[in-house]
């Protein structure tokens, strides 16, 4: 059982789609009635309960559709839930009080929106040094150096591309983030002044 007492209210979703038109209103100047829909997500914890993840929405493809109405499913996610290739995973995570999160780098990695943090509370991202020129390793693994904080504020709109990371919450209440993940081509960074490239694997460094 987890030692992380979840108090944050399960978020809703509320889905406006078209519904059908009848046979005699399909006249060019006819306009569809609008369906909505809300809902209350599920929380689902994750790993040690530390972090919650209410998943919003998933399309397997961009340009999406907006077809349909009605139940509108969740497509599967591989992995650990984050990235959804060549489309979108959008999800609200909880961040537990007073923990330091995972350094990791995913091809994919989320813009996190602040959405709810403690009043006059900060959260934090820790990317890596940017002097740092490339990560040392420990036991056969590349391991990471001290972070550096960047302090993150409510409504603050975190965009990354594709860095080593960490989102943790050195407060005493839980912060909730939206992500939305967008699939991408390989990450890749240039190698000096030689034109090449290397490619950059996932990584967890636990």
């Amino acid at each position: 059982m987890s030692s992380f007492n979840h108090n944050l209210p399960a978020p809703r979703r509320i889905t406006a789609s078209n519904l059908p038109l009848a046979s005699d209103h399909s006249h060019q100047t006819a306009e569809p009635g609008v369906e909505v829909k809300v809902d209350t997500l599920e929380c689902q914890p994750l790993m040690d309960g530390s972090l919650v993840r209410a998943v919003v929405a998933t399309e397997k493809q961009v340009p999406t559709s907006n077809d349909g109405h009605g139940e509108i499913p969740l497509d599967e996610v591989p992995g650990m839930g984050i990235v959804l290739p060549g489309g979108v995973n959008m999800y609200y995570l909880d961040v537990a009080p007073n923990t330091e999160g995972t350094m990791v780098s995913i091809p994919s990695p989320p813009p996190y929106y602040l959405d709810r943090l403690p009043s006059r509370r900060l959260g934090l991202l820790d990317p890596l040094d940017p002097t740092a020129r490339r990560l040392p390793h420990r036991g056969g693994k590349s391991t990471h150096r001290a972070p550096v904080a960047t302090l993150c504020k409510p409504g603050d709109i975190v965009s990354q591309r594709g860095i080593m990371h960490a989102l943790s919450n050195r407060t005493n209440e839980w912060v909730r983030v939206l992500a939305v993940v967008l699939g991408s081509d390989a990450n890749k960074v240039p190698i000096g002044q030689s034109g090449g490239h290397k490619e950059l694997a996932d990584q967890w460094l636990a």
